[in-house]
């Protein structure tokens, strides 16, 4: 853990919020990758995630309880919704295009 520097205060007391929502939280800033992650001091790999965001804000707070273990079949089923609303997308672009290319013939 050479590579990562602990953020224990910052302006919008981040890093004190998120122990509201896990006490075991505590946010890094990773050297190599530039970026703040999340990890659990009560876990063995103690990653959780990293925040998509260049600062730390309300939205790292967000992200936090929306990705947390407990909203893991929301997320899931999220994704699955997702991506049947991209395969039908393409499905009807593709019939589009055949039929497009039917006509021009």
């Amino acid at each position: 853990m050479k590579n990562l520097i602990e953020i224990k205060d910052d302006v919008y007391f981040i890093a004190e919020r998120l122990k509201d929502i896990d006490k075991s939280y505590q946010i890094f800033f990773n050297l190599i990758r530039k970026c703040y992650e999340v990890h659990s001091c009560e876990q063995k790999d103690s990653y959780c995630f990293a925040v998509p965001y260049e600062f730390l804000d309300e939205r790292t707070i967000a992200y936090a309880l929306k990705t947390r273990h407990e909203n893991r079949d929301k997320i899931i089923k999220e994704i699955e919704k997702n991506n049947e609303e991209v395969y039908n997308r393409q499905i009807k672009n593709q019939v589009k295009m055949i039929k497009e290319a039917i006509y021009v013939s």
